[in-house]
C-alpha cells in the first residue's frame, strides 16, 4: 500500500470506528488493524491520535467552505443564497455523516486541540459569511460587528441543522424533508429581521 493510501486508510478506519466512541477512547492498534497496516504505519503519517483528529476537522470543513461560497457566489437574492446553502449542506451531510457525527461529538472534546480546531473552523465560517454578506443591500451598509454577529447566527442554525440531520439520517430518514423546510424557515426568519436591524 502506497503512502497516500495508507494515510487514506487510517482516517477511514479512525471515522468507523469513532461512530461509536469519541476520539479519546480511541486507541493507535485499534486505528491501524481496522487500517489494515502495522502499527509503525501510523507514525509515518501522524505523531498521535490527536493529529489524526484534527485532518479529520479540516476534512470536514474545507470542502463544504468551499460550496457553500459557490452557492452564494451564483445566487441572485436571499432566497437563492438560502435554497442553495441549505441543499448544499444537506447534500454534504449526506454523503459525509461519518465526518460529521465526528464534528458534532468532538466539539466538547477533551481533546483540547481538537475543539479549538473545530471551533477555528466554525469561526472561519462566520467569517467568510460576514464577507459575502457585506455584498448584499440589505446588510451592505452594516458595520463589521453587526454582519459577523448575523454571520455567527446563521453559522450557528447551520451547525444545528447538520446535528439534527445526522440524528434523522439515522434515527428516520423519512424526516429530512421536515427538518430542511425549517432550516429554511428559520433562516427566512433571520432574513427578516436583518430588513428590519439598525445598527447602532
Amino acid at each position: 500500500m502506497d503512502k497516500s493510501r495508507t494515510r487514506r486508510a487510517l482516517l477511514d478506519g479512525a471515522l468507523d470506528l469513532l461512530r461509536d466512541r469519541s476520539l479519546d477512547n480511541l486507541g493507535i492498534r485499534e486505528v491501524t488493524r481496522a487500517a489494515g497496516v502495522a502499527p509503525a504505519a501510523f507514525y509515518r503519517h501522524f505523531q498521535r491520535i490527536d493529529d489524526l483528529g484534527l485532518v479529520l476537522v479540516e476534512e470536514a470543513f474545507v470542502t463544504l467552505r468551499e460550496l457553500m461560497n459557490e452557492a452564494r457566489a451564483g445566487a441572485a437574492d436571499t432566497d437563492d443564497i438560502i435554497n442553495n446553502s441549505v441543499t448544499v449542506l444537506v447534500a454534504h451531510v449526506r454523503s459525509h455523516q461519518d465526518h460529521y457525527r465526528f464534528i458534532a461529538r468532538e466539539q466538547f472534546s477533551p481533546i483540547t486541540s481538537v475543539k479549538l480546531a473545530i471551533r477555528r473552523e466554525i469561526k472561519l465560517f462566520a467569517t467568510e459569511l460576514s464577507t459575502d454578506l457585506a455584498r448584499l443591500p440589505v446588510t451592505s451598509t452594516w458595520p463589521a460587528p453587526d454582519l459577523v454577529m448575523l454571520a455567527d447566527l446563521i453559522v450557528g442554525l447551520m451547525v444545528d441543522t447538520a446535528k439534527r440531520l445526522i440524528d434523522v439520517l439515522e434515527e428516520a430518514p423519512e424526516r429530512e424533508p421536515e427538518v430542511v423546510r425549517e432550516t429554511e424557515r428559520r433562516l427566512r426568519y433571520l432574513s427578516f429581521g436583518a430588513t428590519a436591524w439598525h445598527p447602532r
